[in-house]
């Protein structure tokens, strides 16, 4: 009963109809999405880890740590800041490549709108971060997946660098502040020495008192100088740089738009409409039929 039922599919006519038409619907599409008509897009990744920024943790790891989960959370945070897009538009002149006009109100606005369109970062399943770039230019994708690792690293350690050597500081201060203690202690005592025989009961109390400070300032002037040198040591080691496991190169074949596919799409999508509007006339003249 079924094989009645669609046995009208294969008439002559209506299957002619149904490949002629299809075979149009192709052709159209794929004229359509030709380059001259649609620009093609290239698209380039560059692939990297992220380094442990914790110093004391990189040198333990020999240099060769990897970051936490909040760690590339983070630096996806800054590949994505609008402190790295407005670098990318000076670099790159986008302003003038994406033809916007800055006297527009939000101009600004739509230039980020289309760099989000274009770039695409994000964590793989395998930790690493993934940045793609799409570009109807295979060679400025590249590039623009390339700057932005770059370009972060820089924003990386101007950020990094401004809470160092504050810390640095900070602690180069309770250094210094520890030595003049001590200083002044030792001054304190050689006056005490000197003036024992004067009142030598008082005098030999205040002595070991001040002696007794002395001994524990000399032991925070150990702690904090050992702490200063770390620091130090820290400021001067340049901060660990992103991994780049593989770096955008240009691509040979566009990512959109693919005309052949699009045209078995175009073929497919006329012969589901050419089927249901075929049937739903057929419905129709049965119904009127009966009446």
């Amino acid at each position: 009963m079924r094989n009645d039922d669609i046995s009208w599919i294969w008439q002559a006519p209506i299957l002619k109809n149904a490949i002629i038409g299809a075979v149009i619907s192709a052709l159209l599409v794929l004229l359509f999405t030709m380059p001259f008509i649609i620009k093609p897009n290239y698209e380039s990744e560059v692939i990297v880890f992220v380094p442990l920024t914790i110093l004391s943790q990189q040198l333990n790891q020999q240099g060769i740590g990897f970051a936490s989960e909040k760690e590339i959370d983070w630096y996806i945070q800054i590949l994505k800041s609008n402190h790295l897009a407005d670098s990318l538009i000076n670099r790159f002149n986008l302003i003038n490549y994406y033809k916007i006009d800055t006297s527009i109100l939000g101009a600004k606005s739509r230039l980020y709108e289309k760099l989000d369109n274009k770039i695409q970062i994000e964590k793989t399943r395998y930790g690493s971060v993934s940045v793609k770039v799409r570009d109807n230019d295979p060679n400025r994708a590249a590039a623009l997946a390339n700057k932005i690792i770059d370009i972060g690293e820089i924003i990386k350690k101007n950020l990094f660098y401004r809470n160092r050597l504050e810390s640095m500081k900070y602690v180069q201060r309770l250094y210094e502040q520890t030595i003049a203690n001590v200083t002044l202690l030792e001054i304190k005592l050689d006056s005490l020495e000197k003036h024992k025989l004067d009142n030598k009961l008082r005098n030999s109390l205040l002595f070991d008192k001040t002696f007794k400070f002395y001994n524990l300032e000399l032991q925070e002037l150990i702690s904090r100088k050992d702490l200063y040198e770390r620091e130090q040591k820290n400021f001067d080691t340049p901060l660990p740089k992103a991994y780049v496991i593989s770096s955008a190169v240009p691509s040979q074949k566009p990512v959109s738009p693919r005309p052949k596919l699009y045209s078995v799409l175009g073929a497919g999508i006329y012969l589901f409409l050419f089927l249901t509007i075929q049937i739903i006339r057929r419905d129709i003249y049965k119904e009127t039929s009966k009446k």
